[in-house]
């Protein structure tokens, strides 16, 4: 073989002038330890180990640097496409390329995974919606949360970032049935990778900006009394069929009892109960990071009297983190199979308004640092006050209607009775 092929932008090694050939024949009588270099694709060879024998290309880069990148395995890949294989491959450094490092890279690429543990560490489990975000995760992805179920994209979870462009989001997006689930789930993709295409500078853009939200419509369900009454029966009777059931009825009962979030009843200590009071301090609920204050739920006696059927421990209230199973029965047994436990919330603040308290006073017990979100109620308030007008005007109609004999005493008593 001549020296000339030993000059820079050589594909094969001076000292491989020697050879056997790459062949059917040769490859056959092959043993550990040969290897065989290809007369027609110059850096091509295949190399014989103990229980397989590998196809690689020797290259040189234009700076000189020397690669050998395996192909694949003889087997998987047969000669033939290996030499098809290696002539991209080689056709990439004549132009300048270096494919063996674009390989690498590919593989040393953060996948979504990476991504979301980067998230989480950078911030991610410190924001208000760490477990809402940690849910649709889990969900949608990892599975951890519900190990029965596989989640839908789990496979996705393993995608390199690169893969996540535009249409892909979009397709997840739109596969989702429930509007609001479909942008809960667009929502922390987002976050995520404007963390990606951001600080972290592992992408050049975010994948979901340019897919368009779905139109939600505001939920306003509220539990009617009949309803209340309903869940409450089925409590009662969960809560008689045995002992393991007292925590998460004894967790509904103060959702519905006192108008408190989830978490905050999941987080919330014995030693937080002060009096009549349950004092969480800022890190414990949705709006202490925005407002560094105390949240204060207040205790009604029925509250209290659920409290005082719990063991006192030196953990939560309850030891539970949700109820959602118990719920998922109760509702179901109560005949509201629509109302989530979420709901409940909005119910506590209904009946406030229905017993007169004003929105000021209904966004105290509610923990809201802003009127706005209160004045999601002010439709049940100006309804409250027309009802009160109706049955006013309605006293008043028939006050007005009313006549003695000859009509004018009755008609004075009705305009001293205004």
């Amino acid at each position: 073989m001549a020296k000339s092929r030993a000059v820079a932008t050589s594909v094969l090694p001076v000292e491989q002038e020697e050879r056997r050939d790459l062949n059917e024949d040769n490859i056959r009588s092959a043993i550990p330890g040969d290897t065989l270099w290809d007369a027609k694709i110059r850096g091509l060879h295949l190399r014989v180990f103990e229980g397989r024998m590998s196809f690689y290309v020797y290259y040189r880069t234009r700076s000189g640097a020397q690669r050998k990148p395996k192909i694949g395995d003889y087997g998987t890949i047969t000669l033939s496409q290996a030499r098809k294989t290696a002539q991209v491959m080689l056709a990439e450094v004549v132009n300048g390329g270096d494919p063996s490092k674009a390989r690498q890279d590919a593989r040393d690429e953060s996948t979504l995974l990476d991504l979301w543990k980067e998230f989480r560490t950078r911030g991610g489990s410190d924001k208000k919606s760490a477990s809402e975000d940690l849910r649709i995760w889990s969900y949608w992805f990892s599975g951890e949360k519900h190990p029965s179920r596989t989640p839908p994209h789990r496979a996705k979870m393993n995608w390199k970032l690169s893969e996540f462009n535009f249409q892909a989001i979009d397709d997840i997006h739109k596969s989702i049935k429930s509007p609001v689930a479909a942008n809960r789930f667009l929502a922390l993709l987002s976050v995520m990778f404007n963390l990606a295409a951001g600080p972290l500078k592992w992408i050049d853009s975010n994948p979901c900006n340019g897919v368009k939200k779905n139109r939600e419509r505001k939920r306003r369900r509220y539990a009617t009394p009949e309803e209340v009454a309903r869940i409450a029966a089925a409590l009662t009777r969960h809560d008689g069929l045995k002992t393991s059931n007292l925590p998460a009825v004894a967790f509904i009962k103060l959702l519905i009892l006192t108008g408190a979030r989830l978490g905050e009843i999941a987080s919330a200590r014995w030693d937080q109960v002060k009096g009549t009071k349950l004092v969480l301090p800022p890190e414990q609920h949705k709006t202490g990071r925005k407002t560094q204050h105390d949240r204060v739920i207040q205790l009604n006696s029925a509250a209290m009297e659920v409290l005082d059927s719990l063991p006192r421990t030196s953990g939560t209230l309850t030891g539970i983190q949700s109820p959602a199973k118990m719920w998922q029965v109760v509702r179901v047994e109560a005949k509201c199979p629509d109302l989530r436990i979420h709901d409940l919330r909005h119910s506590f603040a209904s009946v406030a308004v229905g017993a007169g308290y004003n929105l000021a006073q209904i966004g105290e017990l509610l923990g809201h640092t802003s009127t706005q979100t209160t004045q999601r109620y002010a439709h049940l308030i100006d309804e409250a006050a027309h009802e009160a007008a109706d049955k006013i005007g309605e006293r008043i109609g028939v006050m007005m209607a009313e006549k003695g004999p000859q009509g004018s005493e009755s008609q004075g008593a009705s305009k001293k009775s205004l």
